[in-house]
């Protein structure tokens, strides 16, 4: 008996992809939701950005708050 092997992990581009089109809202770094700001996915827990391009859209980005 044999069983075809099949990929579960998905490539980093993949999810690079999935991302910036919003399939996923989930960050890469810390995996809280991400939020969409001018063009930027950004990340107010551990604040990564995902940005098309090399330049960055000047923006505050909140900070994350403890629930009480």
């Amino acid at each position: 008996m044999s069983a075809a092997v099949t990929a579960f992990a998905r490539t980093l581009d993949q999810e690079l992809l999935a991302l910036s089109r919003g399939a996923s809202l989930e960050c890469l770094a810390c995996g809280e939701f991400v939020m969409r700001l001018r063009g930027v996915l950004a990340c107010p827990e551990c604040r990564s950005l995902l940005a098309d391009g090399r330049e960055i859209p000047e923006f505050v980005l909140p900070r994350a708050t403890a629930a009480s």
